[in-house]
């Protein structure tokens, strides 16, 4: 009986053992996404990796903190650390303190897996843009040797100073660069800089450009990244080398940098339902993020909205299901509509339908909205980049005139023919658009092209330019947007 008790522990021995082998060997994946990303939004990342050997991986994806960013006007976003600046170049300032304290955080995570039993040097770390730079951080900074470090559009976010205190350990790391040449917000030459730092450091890198690729991840780089820490057959390489544990970041699209995911992504079908305690509010403010941003992460932007007015307001943050995206390689994301360019340019080609099927769903919303007893004229519609070309289509396609529509570095997403199928009364809702001078993701040309179309549609606007600003939107806007808002609420309300 004691040797069939031996037999049954030495069986629960093995399996244990084999457990324990397969949690080492076990790729486990942390996703650190960019400025203003979050992490659940990023999760189809990993429909890329498709080989057997990734077949068994763990994947996390943490989100970053709220914090204010400095090349954002101080507004407070999910940031891993502070940014001064944007565009970036070779020589832009740094906040070398912030990305310390970033890189405990990712230092923890890798701790406490390593502690699970899985091995430093099937750690890999990757990102894109801000998480680029966190990446190289994480990697050098770590004091074991890792499995690799992968960079996408990122820059070296510390002197050549801190080059002392890299563990010899984590020179052994390589990493991997890519870096798209044109890139227009973390320039392609942030990226060179990098090989003469990484080799003053003693540290390989492999450096990627891909020609023709702005401040996006390709799923070129996806694939190739895959390949990179891909592991043919586990049993040929040593017992100290197996399958990758891999940490990704990356940040998606130029508006992202700007506005962020936070919490898990969710088609904005599924938040439009008005609930019984917001029925009775006087007004309804819908806010349409950007391209590839989340509802969630723009809530924020009512906090700035301190005029008692919009005491009684209900707000609505939905957020975009994920669809491929033609300007960024049929990547799938969080996006309103296909888009067929970036930058947008005046001309730029437009996808008609896929922005008429949106719209569909912005007037359920509205219609919903309307129906739990909120009246049509004190209903705003507010948008972003995408959003913002949404805003002005669900806008001027709705039967009824709506409080305002506003557009913030938008477009219009159709051209003159659909004028026709404007309503009476749609084209008497007025529009505000405003749009930064530097916008170098949706051209200054691409907002003023709105002022001959809606002049023919014989729609009321009122257009500010913001100079020096760029793809983004300023406490300036927003606070001009209250005021706007305000201003029609009481119009409405005397009216009434």
């Amino acid at each position: 009986m004691a040797k069939r008790r031996y037999n049954i522990n030495a069986n629960k021995y093995t399996r244990r053992r084999r457990s324990s082998d397969a949690m080492a060997r076990r790729p486990f994946i942390l996703w650190l996404h960019g400025l203003g990303d979050s992490g659940p939004a990023n999760e189809n990342v990993k429909t890329v990796f498709k080989s057997p050997e990734l077949s068994d991986a763990k994947w996390l994806f943490p989100s970053a903190p709220y914090n204010p960013v400095t090349c954002n006007n101080g507004r407070v976003m999910p940031s891993w650390f502070d940014v001064p600046e944007l565009p970036f170049k070779a020589g832009s300032r740094i906040d070398e303190a912030s990305i310390l304290e970033a890189v405990k955080n990712v230092h923890a995570i890798i701790d406490e897996e390593i502690a699970r039993g899985t091995r430093p040097e099937n750690v890999f770390i990757c990102g894109l843009s801000q998480g680029g730079a966190l990446t190289l951080a994480s990697v050098l900074l770590y004091p074991k040797t890792l499995g690799g470090g992968a960079v996408l559009s990122g820059w070296v976010p510390f002197t050549s100073s801190v080059i002392n205190q890299f563990p010899e350990q984590a020179k052994k790391t390589p990493i991997l660069w890519s870096h798209g040449t044109d890139d227009e917000l973390v320039l392609f030459e942030a990226g060179q800089a990098a090989l003469p730092f990484l080799e003053q450091a003693g540290v390989t890198c492999e450096f990627k450009a891909y020609p023709g690729l702005a401040h996006w991840m390709s799923n070129k780089e996806l694939q190739y990244i895959e390949s990179w820490i891909k592991i043919d057959d586990i049993d040929m390489r040593t017992s100290t080398l197996t399958k990758p544990i891999v940490l990704l970041s990356i940040a998606l699209l130029s508006t992202v940098l700007f506005f962020a995911f936070f919490f898990e992504n969710k088609p904005y079908s599924s938040l439009s339902s008005p609930s019984s305690s917001d029925s009775m509010a006087r007004t309804f403010i819908l806010w349409l993020h950007g391209l590839g941003d989340s509802g969630p992460a723009n809530e924020p932007i009512k906090s700035l909205f301190k005029s008692p007015e919009f005491m009684n307001t209900k707000w609505l943050f939905p957020s975009a299901p994920p669809n491929p995206v033609s300007c960024n390689y049929g990547m799938v994301m969080p996006s309103w509509f296909d888009i067929r360019e970036l930058p947008l340019t005046a001309g730029s080609p437009n996808d008609e339908s896929s922005v008429l099927e949106a719209v569909k769903n912005v007037h359920t919303i509205i219609d919903k909205e309307i129906a739990g007893g909120i009246k049509p004229q004190n209903v705003y519609i507010c948008g972003f980049s995408q959003g913002g070309a949404l805003t002005l289509a669900s806008v001027l396609l709705y039967p009824k005139t709506l409080g305002g529509g506003a557009v913030f570095s938008g477009w219009v997403p159709f051209n003159s023919s659909i004028i026709n199928q404007f309503t009476k009364d749609a084209i008497k809702t007025p529009i505000l658009w405003s749009h930064g001078i530097d916008d170098k993701t949706v051209l200054f040309e691409a907002g003023q092209a709105a002022l001959p179309f809606l002049q023919q549609a014989a729609v009321t606007c009122e257009f500010k330019a913001y100079p020096d600003l760029g793809h983004s939107i300023s406490n300036e806007e927003l606070q001009y947007l209250e005021s706007w808002i305000k201003q029609r609420m009481q119009s409405s309300s005397s009216s009434s």
